[in-house]
């Protein structure tokens, strides 16, 4: 209970458990077509997911309280200064990282997703042609992994 009692004007409890929500909820439980791709609401890095709700809580509160870019700008330094989390859970210089990129941003919601988001050789590496063996993998005896395999 210390944590709404907290006077952090950065502090959003309900933004933060929502953005959780958003990366543990599959498509198909809220009534979303889901395939084998997207199964997530938001797809996010597993790694990331703390720094992606605590972005998302920061964020939240710098846009509800500024009016320009200036006031984003300051409003950041404010909460890098005095309201950042430091602990084992958050990459403190990553989070400010996806939250300077955010405000200096049109759509700041977009750049803390794309930054949140898995790679996009983490997402397509199941689906690889027999020439290339996934990292690691021996290639097929007498093949070499830079040969090009012909269809039959």
């Amino acid at each position: 209970m210390t944590y709404f009692e907290k006077d952090d004007p950065f502090a959003d409890f309900v933004v933060h458990e929502a953005a959780h929500v958003f990366h543990n909820w599959k498509r198909e439980s809220v009534g979303l077509r889901h395939t084998r791709y997207r199964e997530w609401l938001l797809e996010i890095d597993f790694t990331k997911r703390e720094e992606f709700a605590y972005a998302c809580e920061a964020y939240h509160s710098i846009v509800e309280q500024a009016t320009n870019r200036a006031d984003r700008r300051r409003l950041l330094a404010e909460y890098a200064d005095r309201w950042a989390p430091s602990s084992d859970q958050v990459a403190r210089e990553e989070l400010l990282s996806i939250l300077a990129e955010a405000v200096e941003a049109r759509n700041g919601w977009k750049r803390i997703l794309s930054r949140c988001a898995p790679a996009a050789s983490d997402f397509r590496s199941r689906r690889r042609s027999p020439s290339r063996p996934a990292p690691g993998q021996l290639p097929e005896a007498g093949v070499r992994a830079d040969d090009e395999v012909a269809d039959p």
